[in-house]
């Protein structure tokens, strides 16, 4: 009976230890965070998907946020090291207008931080995806550059 016990221990603790080390989280929630430098925090979003299957569409998922014109809005995410997708934020007007990416397909290039000069106050949808559909786990922030 004690062998069970302590196996049942053993393996809870296994577990539990794997999430110490994962980044997916509170922990990348924080170190994003840690990335504000100088910049008034607004808002972030843990987005965790699964890699697309064979045949189904990119898995995305979108945020809406009141945005103010005149302010210029510090945009980044940052991804977890230990999922294979790197995220990608795609920002869209009231019209449903693409306004700003952070990656540029015709480069091949992933821009860590979008500085984005909001000329028209209103809802702006955020959509967040990882590149060729990987599986992926990031944190995006939207604050207001100072």
């Amino acid at each position: 009976m004690k062998k069970y016990f302590l196996l049942i221990g053993l393996i809870f603790l296994v577990l539990s230890g794997q999430r110490a080390f994962s980044q997916c989280g509170e922990t990348l929630v924080d170190i994003c965070h840690g990335r504000l430098e100088n910049a008034r925090f607004i808002k972030s979003w843990p987005v965790q998907l699964p890699a697309r299957a064979r045949g189904e569409t990119l898995p995305q998922v979108s945020f809406k946020l009141p945005l103010t014109s005149g302010n210029t809005y510090k945009i980044f995410a940052c991804n977890a090291d230990e999922y294979p997708g790197e995220v990608i934020i795609s920002i869209r007007n009231q019209n449903d207008d693409l306004v700003v990416t952070s990656y540029v397909v015709e480069q091949n290039r992933h821009i860590p931080v979008i500085m984005f000069p909001v000329s028209m106050s209103g809802i702006y949808t955020f959509s967040f995806y990882f590149e060729d559909g990987r599986e992926g786990c990031a944190v995006g922030v939207v604050s207001v550059a100072e």
